[in-house]
């Protein structure tokens, strides 16, 4: 009997980057159409070195001529970025001297909306494998005079999030209205009620006012269910931290939801699972497991997504 043919694996493309840094010990990113930040990158071709290819993609893509590089390391991507997969990719990077020849400030782009530098304590919407690496190989961040340091340190979105079931234990969510443009992979899908925070407004209260706008319920929030970290999605920059507080049980044949100001478009109770996970997307889908597990407990969680490799997805 002949046996089932596995699928094949899809086998990871060759990528030469470069790693480029200024005298202060920052790196050079290029930020794509789609939003998302890399390092000067190109696939590399048949018979060509991957050094040769990472000195063609600084050329092609920055218009800077590159000499004498070394090698820095080589690592795996595409794979740990869950909302934003893409193929699995090994990527050799080179390190090329912010002393190099070439005028690092006469940067053309002309595949690139735009290009910075960071330093590697406050990156941008790269991937998770890609910080990972830079923090590991890339310099770290000098003493810098007090303004100069308020003036780069790391940035996050402080959000809050609503949780209300039903008793059958469907979750309440919420469409937001569309704001154009918005690129992120997740605008318009369903959401938690909640938002950002206000400056002087703590996560209860927070989540409360967002409850009340955005649905019409109007209660105090409960015990803080969990705290969930997420990291930076292409066009966002900024992780966001988000806190989820637990608004009990509410009936959806008694309650009346609305919006006064056509914030909301639409509302659905939704069940935990392959339900939810389709409307609202995985990163939502695994939120609301971990903090519906935190209410069965009774102990808040702290958790990270994509998952860390030492934490379960579920």
């Amino acid at each position: 009997m002949d046996r089932p043919s596995r699928p094949a694996a899809i086998a990871a493309a060759l990528v030469a980057e470069m790693l480029v840094t200024d005298l202060l010990g920052r790196v050079l990113l290029l930020r794509r159409p789609d939003g998302r930040w890399e390092l000067p990158s190109a696939p590399v071709r048949p018979a060509e070195a991957p050094a040769a290819a990472a000195v063609r993609a600084l050329a092609e893509l920055c218009g800077v001529a590159a000499e004498a590089v070394c090698p820095v390391g080589v690592f795996e991507d595409g794979a740990d970025a869950a909302d934003h997969a893409e193929r699995p990719a090994r990527r050799h990077v080179f390190a090329l001297s912010a002393h190099a020849p070439g005028a690092l400030d006469r940067i053309v782009l002309p595949r690139h909306a735009t290009h910075a530098w960071f330093f590697t304590d406050n990156l941008p919407g790269v991937s998770p494998a890609a910080v990972r690496f830079l923090r590991a190989h890339a310099p770290a961040r000098p003493h810098l005079p007090r303004p100069q340091w308020l003036a780069t340190t790391p940035r996050a979105w402080l959000c809050t999030a609503a949780v209300v079931t039903a008793p059958d234990g469907r979750l309440l969510m919420v469409k937001p209205r569309v704001r154009e443009p918005d690129r992120r992979p997740d605008a318009g899908r369903w959401n938690f009620p909640g938002g950002v925070l206000d400056t002087h407004e703590d996560s209860p209260a927070g989540a409360a006012r967002e409850l009340r706008e955005e649905t019409g319920l109007d209660r105090p929030a409960g015990p803080l269910l969990a705290v969930v970290w997420q990291h930076p999605a292409p066009g966002a920059d900024h992780p966001i931290v988000q806190f989820f507080h637990d608004f009990g049980t509410a009936d959806p044949a008694v309650v009346r939801l609305g919006c006064p100001d056509g914030e909301i478009t639409d509302w659905a109770w939704l069940r935990p699972g392959e339900e939810l996970d389709a409307a609202a997307g995985p990163a939502r889908g695994y939120a609301a497991r971990r903090a519906l597990a935190a209410r069965a407990s009774g102990r808040t969680v702290t958790t990270a997504y994509p998952p860390g490799p030492f934490e379960a997805s579920g």
